[in-house]
């Protein structure tokens, strides 16, 4: 999807190319596109997260095209988010502290200290929760600290040994009162994706300025190198994280010498990223990383990249939840249906598929194949028997399949009565 040597965004949707317009624009008089579906629009940025940027870019501009009742969405829902970043700030510290008095290291990846360093005020980026990142012989305590804070875990794993520790990469907690979702990581991504170690990230760490008490999160190179893997390991479906790579490029130099990237295997990433930050944001590219950008596996995942944000954009945008329809055939025959597209579950675009080393690829077959706690709920088996799980896996996934369409037929059925 290239044109002019430039990645084409002409296929954006007419309201997404307008809210570009805004982010992007810089001097003189603001010009819309015409016959704009507002609605939609506001749909599309509260969808990409980034609706406090608008908002305040729409508050600097005050152009008379931008109907009342827009700016009034934006303005609820941009007060809505400075609350909320303001009551996860007084967590943040709250837990930081609990942490640092039982002796556990703590890195915060996401939060209000990444929206204060990357935007100078937490109120022009959204988190719903606190992403941390701890090292894992301290898993226990934190889980200790998090349940005496009145937090109750979210997911379990299915374990025969001590596998878990490398099938998954973090476990969620949520507080019911405070509706505060707390992430504690003990890998920054999922393995095998390489990464620092917690000593390299802890020697680099930054110290936020929001806090009384001392919040530790990521270095500068550390951060951007976090987000653009991030971003690109869910194809940059919100906009927002290509944003943040955005205002990271022109407001500091967030990796000092382009060599180190080779040596860290985020070469190519790192690349793409500014390729396409900079088609949907114009972000500027310095003299000193303009190799990066001319490396051609850069540009080729440039060029996957942008159909991905779309296609993957609308997919998670569907004003109406398509029901699956009811399967007539045998409960093998589905199996088989749903075994046959299973890459496209595993990598719903061909971008997540290439930006995937093969070890990554391989690691995601066998996660989709492995057993989930959710079977040990259907069929109970004694813990010498657990390894039956495997075997098992496909009748209980096509039972529990075939009970979820009944139901859905079921709800069909009561509604049409």
């Amino acid at each position: 999807m290239e044109r002019n040597g430039e990645l084409d965004l002409s296929l954006l949707p007419r309201e997404l190319k307008v809210m570009l317009t805004i982010l992007n624009h810089r001097e003189g008089n603001l010009v819309l596109e015409q016959n704009i579906d507002w609605n939609y629009f506001l749909q599309l940025v509260k969808h990409h997260r980034i609706y406090p940027l608008v908002y305040a870019k729409l508050g600097e501009l005050r152009d008379p095209a931008v109907p009342p009742f827009v700016m009034e969405v934006l303005k609820r829902e941009y007060q809505k988010n400075t609350f909320s970043m303001l009551h996860l700030s007084a967590e943040m510290e709250r837990v930081s502290k609990l942490f640092s008095e039982q002796n556990i290291k703590l890195l915060f990846l996401k939060g209000p200290p990444i929206a204060q360093d990357i935007y100078g005020d937490i109120s022009l980026r959204t988190s719903k929760d606190l992403d941390v990142l701890i090292q894992f012989e301290d898993l226990k305590k934190a889980e200790d600290v998090l349940t005496g804070l009145g937090y109750e875990r979210e997911n379990r794993f299915f374990s025969l040994a001590s596998e878990w520790k490398w099938l998954h990469h973090h476990i969620i907690y949520f507080h019911p009162q405070k509706k505060i979702q707390v992430e504690i990581h003990w890998r920054s991504q999922p393995f095998p994706i390489k990464q620092p170690t917690f000593h390299e990230l802890w020697e680099r760490r930054r110290k936020s300025e929001l806090t009384r008490s001392p919040v530790y999160f990521l270095g500068e190179e550390d951060l951007f190198i976090f987000l653009i893997a991030h971003g690109t390991r869910h194809g940059w479906f919100r906009l927002r994280w290509l944003a943040d790579v955005d205002y990271m490029m022109r407001r500091k130099q967030p990796f000092k010498k382009v060599e180190q990237l080779r040596s860290r295997k985020q070469f190519n990433l790192v690349g793409q990223a500014l390729l396409v930050s900079s088609a949907f944001f114009e972000t500027p590219i310095p003299e000193e990383a303009k190799s990066i950008i001319e490396e051609k596996r850069a540009k080729e995942l440039a060029k996957l990249a942008v159909p991905c944000v779309i296609n993957m954009s609308q997919n998670y945008m569907e004003r109406e939840t398509k029901r699956e329809k009811t399967y007539k055939g045998s409960m093998f025959v589905l199996f088989l249906t749903k075994l046959l597209k299973m890459k496209s579950i595993l990598f719903p675009h061909r971008y997540i598929y290439e930006t995937g080393a093969v070890s990554q690829r391989w690691f995601q077959v066998l996660r989709f194949l492995y057993p989930q706690a959710s079977e040990e709920d259907q069929l109970k088996l004694p813990k010498a028997l657990k390894i039956l799980y495997f075997p098992l896996r496909p009748y209980l996934w096509m039972k529990r399949k075939s009970a979820s369409l009944e139901g859905e037929k079921s709800k069909r059925f009561e509604n049409v009565q």
